[in-house]
């Protein structure tokens, strides 16, 4: 079977893949779904910069025996698969992206999300701080809002085909970015499912479609 490696969003966790396990497995593939940096029983650090999530990935799939593989993020995963495969763009065969938070380009651009979402999703996620390192949360949202210019550049390094999966008008996420994002792809699609940030959570049977499709 061939590998499919499922990067979780922040304050989340593998079990999220759950519900289209069934779908994937289906079309043939072996879900890997690793649990990063700073979530549930992994390792936790004082500093998360946003390259050690795809150093951590790496490692476990290189520990793993597993030499070429397609991947599929949610959110920070998202963001996460795109440094592997800037990073590795041999080994990946197909690229999913959910949601990726789109960061700026430099000191002028935007930020990925809306105007006055940011207090909204600290609330939100108090409520399961047991299962999360607060600091990396904190972290990863000061990161995401930096402009982003090498990661920007790296962009022309990806050489799998990409399915940029975007949420619609309920995401709390800047949906123009993504246009933005596929003209500085070699090879991207944007497939919008309206369901906002959490697609394959919220509408499973959708998202299958989706990325069955291109997948095969």
């Amino acid at each position: 079977m061939k590998t499919l490696v499922c990067l979780h969003a922040a304050i989340s966790g593998p079990g999220t893949w759950d519900g289209v396990r069934p779908g994937l497995t289906a079309l043939g593939y072996q879900l890997h779904c690793p649990t990063l940096l700073g979530h549930e029983n992994a390792v936790r650090r004082e500093s998360y910069p946003l390259t050690a999530f795809r150093d951590q990935v790496v490692h476990e799939l290189d520990a793993a025996g597993v030499e070429r593989f397609t991947l599929v993020g949610h959110s920070l995963g998202a963001f996460v698969a795109s440094l592997i495969a800037q990073q590795h763009p041999d080994r990946v065969d197909r690229l999913v992206l959910e949601e990726l938070p789109v960061p700026p380009r430099d000191a002028q651009d935007h930020p990925p999300a809306r105007r006055g979402t940011g207090p909204v999703m600290r609330l939100l996620a108090g409520f399961s701080r047991r299962s999360y390192d607060p600091v990396m949360f904190r972290q990863v949202l000061a990161q995401l809002v930096e402009p982003q210019p090498r990661w920007w550049s790296d962009l022309s390094a990806i050489t799998a085909p990409t399915l940029l999966l975007a949420g619609g008008p309920g995401s709390h996420l800047d949906q123009t970015r993504y246009q933005l994002l596929a003209s500085s792809l070699p090879s991207a699609t944007i497939t919008t499912v309206d369901s906002g940030h959490r697609i394959h959570s919220k509408s499973p049977d959708r998202w299958l479609a989706a990325v069955a499709g291109f997948l095969r």
